[in-house]
Parts: C-alpha cells; structure tokens; sequence
C-alpha cells in the first residue's frame, strides 16, 4: 500500500497521504481517521484513530528505542 487515506470524523472530508512520508507508521494502517480536519477544526489538538483495511483500530503503542512497548 503507497498511500493511507486521510479522513475527517466531524466533516468527512477525505484525502490520500503518502506513506512514504511516515514509514513508522505500521505497514496495516489504511486510514488514519481524525476528530477534526484543518477546514472545520477550531485549532486545538484532536485525536486520531489508526484503521486496517476492514476499519478495525490498529494499536498506537509507543515504543523505546529497543522496540519495546513502553507502559
């Protein structure tokens, strides 16, 4: 998968990301699905929920530098 779909909670607007551009990202992520989108948000910080390609969330675990999951 090249890209990753890009799409608004609150307006639905959609676009594509270039996974290139975050190769952290886990390589299942097909959509990151955000709270609001620069168009209808107010400017404060939202959230984002990672999606496979059926829409179940993927898990945003932080790791250390040893690729560990930190608690």
């Amino acid at each position: 998968m090249t890209a990753i779909i890009l799409r608004c909670k609150r307006c639905g607007r959609k676009m594509k990301y270039s996974r290139k551009a975050d190769p952290d990202l886990p390589t299942n992520v097909a959509t990151i699905e955000s709270s609001a989108c620069d168009r209808c948000g107010n400017g404060d910080f939202g959230s984002e929920t990672w999606l496979d390609a059926d829409g179940l969330e993927v898990s945003q675990d932080i790791y250390d530098d040893d690729g560990e999951v930190q608690s």
